[in-house]
């Protein structure tokens, strides 16, 4: 077998997953997590049932996709621009959060948020690390006050992060997420100095 047919071959892999999953967003956006089926996300891909299971082992593996991309993209685009600036971090962390969503498009936001998963709630993500790791830097540097334990300060934040994907996924997209993000960061920031 020839390099360029396994290559033509993984490229159609890559496709019909990247079919499947912005079929089961723009379906769970429409009808909701509950509401979809297996048989509906491949429909609408135009795939059959089997080529889902050879990429997903259920409809939850979906979400989790999506959870395990945000974390890849912390760890290899984030992460490197974090700089000495402990507070600034924070902001970028946030920023980039919002970006992420806003490249993704409402749809699969929407899709997590309707999911009503506990991934988001799991600290051991790449994502809640870093960000733990970020507060402890800034306390150290006296961002925020010694009084405030470092997770209460990690989850406020994160529940404000995750309030604006949900009001943003809500209004279909229909505000600047990035710009909110920035203010209602900045204003969570203050409420710990």
């Amino acid at each position: 077998m020839s390099k360029k047919a396994v290559t033509d071959r993984s490229i159609r892999a890559l496709k019909t997953k990247k079919k499947l999953f912005q079929s089961a967003a723009k379906l769970v956006e429409k009808h909701g997590y509950d509401n979809v089926t297996i048989e509906d996300i491949c429909r609408k891909a135009g795939v059959s049932v089997g080529a889902y299971y050879h990429y997903y082992n259920s409809k939850t593996d979906i979400i989790v996709e999506l959870f395990r991309q945000i974390d890849d993209y912390y760890e290899a685009k984030v992460t490197p621009l974090f700089t000495d600036d402990a507070s600034g971090n924070i902001d970028t962390f946030f920023r980039y959060y919002a970006v992420f969503h806003v490249d993704q498009g409402y749809a699969h936001t929407s899709m997590i948020v309707r999911a009503q998963t506990d991934l988001f709630l799991d600290k051991t993500r790449y994502m809640h690390v870093k960000l733990f790791e970020l507060i402890e830097t800034a306390k150290a540097a006296g961002v925020f006050a010694e009084s405030f334990d470092s997770a209460l300060i990690a989850d406020f934040l994160l529940v404000v992060a995750r309030g604006l994907l949900f009001d943003w996924a809500l209004a279909h997209g229909g505000h600047d997420l990035i710009e909110k993000m920035d203010t209602y960061i900045k204003l969570g920031k203050e409420s710990f100095a």
